[in-house]
């Protein structure tokens, strides 16, 4: 891992659903030596994460029972290395926020095709959207893990 990706931001709509699940995945996938947190741009502050996401990580064997959604702020923009989105318009809203972050903002699906790189919230809409959203969030993370892990992360 690079000494310049020491701190990750992951960002979704309520900081309920897919933001935790790619914070825990992104956490145990990079180890203590990265900072991973997550964070809503209109966050549901103070809420546990969803349940159907709760059980999606139980069965992963990650306990996010104790995540507390968070309201994204500049500041904490600035404290990031690198921030993921999961789709175009947060990604827009968080250029608006923070444009100091600037070049370090991406979709978590960056690296998937160009038509799979948004990340559907699933959120009122069963466990089938929930876990239809785990799964895309696992195979957007295939894309960044080798690169984080190897100490760059280019744009393509």
């Amino acid at each position: 891992m690079t000494a310049n990706i020491r701190r990750i931001l992951v960002l979704c709509e309520g900081n309920h659903c897919r933001s935790p699940l790619a914070e825990a995945l992104l956490q145990e996938a990079l180890g203590p030596t990265v900072e991973v947190s997550s964070a809503g741009l209109g966050a549901l502050v103070g809420y546990p994460a969803h349940p159907e996401a709760q059980q999606i990580m139980r069965e992963q064997g990650l306990d996010i029972a104790a995540h507390r959604g968070r309201q994204f702020t500049p500041a904490a923009a600035l404290r990031a290395d690198l921030i993921l989105v999961m789709d175009k318009a947060q990604k827009e809203a968080c250029d608006r926020l923070a444009p100091s972050a600037r070049g370090r903002i991406f979709l978590l699906g960056h690296w998937l095709p160009p038509e799979e790189q948004e990340i559907p919230d699933p959120i009122q809409r069963g466990s089938k959207a929930h876990r239809a959203a785990h799964a895309h969030i696992l195979r957007a993370l295939e894309g960044w893990l080798p690169r984080l892990r190897r100490g760059h992360h280019q744009q393509r």
